[in-house]
């Protein structure tokens, strides 16, 4: 006897494989997970996944830019807090990307030794996702006199892309990693 079959909202399925998807990722590896493995966790069949999805790949890039609004939601508020000073908001930014390093929902899945590239990838993703916002904020910093910068976005660019590598680099820890970002971007904003 075959069980009786769910219906629901297409948004509210395609959360559930996209959520299903990511555990199995951060728990077998992406290599070691397949589409009848992420139906199977659901409860459906292998083709409504495909419905969804058309190949594993544009199923994970879709969870990791999921993946990536989660992490930035954190910092969105604090990058546009204008009742305080952009350098402030740097500190505060640093303080919250170490306090929210390994809290994150699947950071042991992006820090895993294995997946090197995977979370060089969403590094990047997540400095695309900033970029407009701390473009915007160096520029109102600009026009209310508190900094002055020829380029904004170009600024916000580098201070964001520059960070990767630093904040990737693991002999020190991560407080001491971003007081170096912190030490750099003030020499970059000091102009």
């Amino acid at each position: 006897m075959r069980g009786k079959r769910i219906v629901k909202a297409p948004e509210e399925r395609r959360q559930e494989i996209l959520d299903a998807a990511m555990k199995l990722f951060s728990e077998k590896g992406y290599e070691e997970t397949s589409m009848a493995d992420i139906a199977r966790e659901v409860g459906v069949v292998q083709g409504l996944c495909y419905r969804y999805f058309d190949s594993k790949q544009k199923l994970f890039q879709e969870a990791m830019e999921r993946y990536v609004e989660e992490c930035c939601a954190a910092f969105l508020p604090v990058i546009h807090d204008r009742s305080r000073t952009i350098r402030e908001r740097l500190g505060r930014m640093a303080a919250a990307v170490a306090a929210s390093d390994r809290q994150e929902r699947y950071s042991a899945f992006y820090h895993h030794p294995g997946n090197q590239l995977l979370h060089e990838e969403l590094s990047l993703r997540i400095c695309r996702y900033l970029l407009p916002h701390v473009t915007e904020e160096l520029r109102a910093a600009c026009a209310a006199g508190e900094l002055s910068l020829p380029y904004p976005e170009v600024t916000a660019s580098y201070l964001l892309h520059a960070q990767i590598g630093l904040v990737g680099e693991g002999e020190l820890p991560l407080e001491a990693r971003m007081g170096e970002v912190l030490r750099y971007a003030e020499k970059i904003l000091e102009r």
